[in-house]
Parts: structure tokens; C-alpha cells; sequence
């Protein structure tokens, strides 16, 4: 605490040296004057005083013939006085310094961490949505209504959490596994209706009452399963209905048809060579352009922009880095038969193989390709195996003592 508030007031180091110094050092002493850091050496001492005290040597090194160097100035006055100098210097500086602590006060940058259902996007639209982007006030972002919002806006997010880092804000999602087709119809009563037509290749019943048993041909629309319980008295009639959720595994056998069309002659994008290049800068919505816009007739526009920051956590709303703008053309061009045929079984496999990532097993498959003028067209058939059952809520009860379970 007394190194600083020596060097608030400031003090100086000096030399001392002539034929009695040790008289010189007790009447500063006697007069109160305060020295430190005191060494000695070749005949003379070197130590550090007060500003203040400086002053008030003079007269004891009259008295005892003693010469007084200044060395050095040290502290907070002596700094001030280059300062005055540079006053642009420390402008800047106060401007820059309280630019950044404003710039802290908002919120910069967005992350979704791990990423699934609930993309990037879809998050920033939402959130803009909730009044909540990039420029918002950080203290005026409701954390625990934003994490309530998600949830209630994505019945698939289970878990969430917002939570903010410097200018950024992390959110956090948990998604559940089950598709939100798979999920309860808010517990209430329900059937189970195909929603293809073919043949029941397996039922496993878990609640409710089946309707159906494998073998049988069913049509879109059918109940598979029944969430209306008949309970029978002693003689076999019936005593009141209970209402269930109706919860199943079915399999059923159907019939996918395919059909896709390729015209041979299509239009291709292709660049001309001719590419301009500038440096870009945007600093919150204002944009900047070391160059204007070519005037190509058609071009896309490739940029390679970063995000500035000060620490890892600290991003600013300014972003640089390169645009490019490229020009192109649109050119005519004829696919032959072989190469219109090879890519439509590259699309048949495609959508092939789209069907079996959703589970779907295919268990015969045949398309033909046919040339109708300058157009060619593949139809076929696809016979699968899927799971199947869309919950339908039971409206309708019947006034038979009815009685809800789960």
C-alpha cells in the first residue's frame, strides 16, 4: 500500500555525494524527511525521496556541502506530464477502452451444440423470433423463458440449456429418440389406423384390443388396433367399455410405386473464367467493399468471412475476410441414353436406399426405363415391409359406464 500511494504522488532518485554525507542523511532526518531504498557506494549514496521532500533539501546541502544529482522520476505525475503530450493517443485509448465495454453489454454470436433436428437455422429464426439475436441486450435475454420456449416450440427437445459466455450464447438440446410421429398422443385414448393398404405380416399387442391378425389385407384407414376394451358380465354381455391408448409393433407388407422423369436435353451452369475478387468488411449490418459490384450478368457470390474477436469467448460484430464474384453461363447440353438410364438407376438406388434408413425393408424391387421422345421415365414397383400404426384419438365414447385406463 506505500509503494502505491508513493507512486500516486510520485518521487525522484538522486545521488548524493561530498565530505560529510552521514550529517546530510541525519538532518534530513531530523527534519523529517523521508528516504528509502538507501545504497552506498564509491563514495557516494544513492536513494529514492518524495517529491515533495526533494524541495526541501537545499538548504542542508548548503549547510554541509554536499551535491544533490537527480537520477530518476518516478510515478503518476511525471507519466502525466508525457501524457499531456499525447493527448490523441490517450483519446483513442479512453474510446477504445469504453467501445469495448459497450460492445460487451450485447450479444454477438449464437451456437447450437450438437446439432440434430433442431438445426442451426431453425434455431436463429426462433430465437429472432423471441426477440432474441445478434445485437440483443445480454441483461434483457430471459435465459430460463428462451429454455422453456424451445421446449415447448420442439416437442422432440427433452432437455435444454442456455447459457451465456462473453458475447456468446450456447444452447444446449437433448433430443428424444423416438420420431414425433412415435410419440403418445397426449395419453388419451387412441386407436391405431393403417396408413398404407397391403397385408399384416406381424402384430405384437402391448394395450388395446387387435383387430387384425397377420394374413389379413388391410386398407388405409383401418383400425389395427382398437383402444375401445369391451369388459363382459357372468352371461357374456357386456358390462361397460374401457378406453386405452392402443400401443403396437405392426408389420405390414405394401406396395411402393416409383416414378421419375428425366428430360435429355437440360441446361448446364457453366463459369466463364471471369472472376473478381475484394476485400469485404461488415461491422454489425453496415457492409464495406474494397470493390463494386461487376457487372456480370449472371455470377455467384463465394465469401470467406471470420468473425472478429478479442478472447475466445469475446466475439465482436465485426466480420472480414474475401468475396469473390464469379460469372457464368448457361450452356445446352444432351445426356445420351446410356448416361440419362445410368442416372436414373442412380436415383432409383438413392431413393432405395433413403426408404431403408427409415427402416424400411425392401423385399423386391423392379423398374423399367422407357424413351418417350426426348424424355426419358422409370416406373416400378417396390414391395417393402414397415412398421405401421398413426394413433387417432377416440372422440367418441360410449355411455356404457365407460372408464379410462392407461
Amino acid at each position: 500500500m506505500v509503494k502505491f500511494i508513493r507512486l500516486f504522488r510520485g518521487y525522484v532518485r538522486i545521488r548524493i555525494a561530498g565530505p560529510v554525507p552521514q550529517r546530510f542523511l541525519n538532518l534530513c532526518s531530523v527534519h523529517d524527511i523521508s528516504l528509502w531504498n538507501i545504497v552506498a557506494g564509491d563514495g557516494a549514496y544513492e536513494m529514492n525521496v518524495s517529491v515533495a521532500d526533494f524541495f526541501r533539501l537545499k538548504p542542508m546541502a548548503i549547510k554541509t556541502k554536499t551535491k544533490v544529482v537527480l537520477l530518476e522520476k518516478r510515478g503518476l505525475p511525471f507519466h502525466m506530464q508525457k501524457w499531456k503530450k499525447r493527448k490523441v493517443f490517450i483519446g483513442g485509448f479512453l474510446f477504445c477502452v469504453l467501445g469495448i465495454y459497450l460492445v460487451s453489454m450485447f450479444l454477438w454470436d449464437i451456437r447450437l451444440v450438437n446439432e440434430g433436428r433442431l438445426t442451426q437455422e431453425m434455431l436463429l429464426s426462433f430465437l429472432q423470433d423471441q426477440g432474441v439475436g445478434y445485437g440483443s441486450l445480454k441483461r434483457e435475454v430471459d435465459i430460463d423463458r428462451v429454455e422453456k420456449a424451445l421446449r415447448d416450440e420442439y416437442p422432440f427437445i427433452i432437455w435444454t440449456s442456455c447459457k451465456m459466455e462473453g458475447t456468446r450464447l450456447f444452447v444446449y438440446v437433448k433430443e428424444n429418440e423416438q420420431s414425433v410421429e412415435e410419440r403418445p398422443v397426449q395419453n388419451e385414448p387412441c386407436n391405431l389406423l393403417a396408413t398404407v393398404s397391403g397385408n399384416v405380416v406381424s402384430i405384437i399387442t402391448r394395450n388395446g384390443v387387435p383387430k387384425v391378425k397377420p394374413g389379413d389385407e388391410v386398407k388405409k384407414g383401418d383400425v389395427l388396433v382398437g383402444g375401445e376394451v369391451p369388459v363382459y358380465n357372468d352371461d357374456e354381455t357386456i358390462k361397460e367399455y374401457m378406453y386405452v391408448r392402443s400401443d403396437a409393433d405392426v408389420r405390414l407388407e405394401t406396395e411402393l410405386k416409383y416414378h421419375k422423369t428425366l428430360k435429355l436435353d437440360y441446361q448446364k451452369k457453366v463459369y466463364t473464367g471471369q472472376e473478381k475478387a475484394a476485400y469485404y468488411v461488415r461491422v454489425y449490418k453496415n457492409s464495406f467493399s474494397s470493390a463494386k459490384i461487376p457487372d456480370y450478368e449472371q455470377y455467384d457470390i463465394v465469401t470467406d468471412l471470420k468473425q472478429g474477436k478479442l478472447l475466445n469467448d469475446f466475439y465482436l460484430p465485426i466480420y472480414y475476410g474475401k468475396i469473390k464474384y464469379q460469372e457464368y453461363r448457361y450452356d445446352d447440353f444432351v445426356y445420351t441414353q446410356s448416361e440419362g438410364e445410368a442416372l436414373l438407376n442412380y436415383e432409383f438406388e438413392k431413393f432405395c436406399e433413403t426408404l431403408q434408413q427409415k427402416g424400411v425393408q425392401i423385399v423386391e424391387k423392379n423398374v423399367k426405363i422407357e424413351k418417350n421422345g426426348r424424355t426419358l421415365r422409370a416406373r416400378g414397383k417396390i414391395l417393402v415391409e414397415m412398421s405401421d400404426g398413426e394413433p387417432e384419438i377416440i372422440s367418441e365414447m360410449k355411455q356404457t359406464g365407460e372408464k379410462n385406463i392407461e
